[in-house]
């Protein structure tokens, strides 16, 4: 997939897909931000139309505080956002093509993974260091696991995602505590893995 530009929408492209749908009642979410952004899909004849909603509010506030220069509360959760779409999208995207199983909770451990991967990555290199700090992980730690789903109303989707965020909580724990030269193979493998498999890796680690 070489420009994934193409599959990303606003509050215009949103509202000409989608506005019909939403206001009649017939959009089903059960996978989305309360930022709002959320990745959209539909299946007809064994085609899957798929494109990531990020609003207009959402882009304008990471062009005010561009998380490149820095990552404080102004910005790191709607980078985690814009973070978790695109791995929703990608998710899905990969498991279609390969005509694997995918559940919505494996989609949301999968996102809490990545993000904590990708925050890291961005905080070492604003800190020009190799290694993220105790405190900087456990910050990181604190914005996405500690109050992850405190803020969805339906009460299923808040325990999927409270269920998501410590079942990720403990993999990259796991995945810290391994010598560097283990962690990317083990991430290879466990993207690989069934949901059942995921969690049964998660207990075993």
């Amino acid at each position: 997939m070489d420009d994934i530009g193409r599959f990303v929408i606003g509050d215009a492209g949103y509202r000409a897909l989608y506005g019909d749908l939403e206001a009649s009642g017939r959009m089903v979410r059960e996978v989305g931000s309360p930022a709002g952004a959320r990745t959209l899909l539909r299946q007809s004849e064994g085609d899957l139309a798929l494109c990531i909603y990020y609003p207009d509010s959402l882009v304008a506030c990471l062009e005010r505080h561009d998380p490149t220069r820095s990552l404080d509360a102004t910005n790191v959760a709607p980078f985690a956002v814009l973070v978790e779409e695109l791995d929703h999208f990608l998710t899905i995207a990969e498991r279609y093509r390969s005509g694997g199983v995918l559940s919505l909770l494996e989609l949301e451990i999968h996102a809490h993974v990545t993000k904590y991967l990708v925050l890291k990555l961005f905080v070492a290199r604003l800190r020009g260091s190799a290694r993220v700090s105790a405190a900087d992980t456990a910050w990181i730690r604190s914005r996405l696991f500690e109050e992850a789903g405190s803020g969805e109303p339906d009460p299923a989707v808040r325990v999927r995602y409270r269920d998501a965020a410590r079942l990720a909580a403990r993999y990259v724990q796991a995945l810290d505590d391994m010598p560097p030269a283990r962690r990317i193979p083990e991430l290879r493998r466990f993207h690989r893995l069934s949901p059942q498999a995921k969690h049964a890796r998660i207990a075993a680690l």
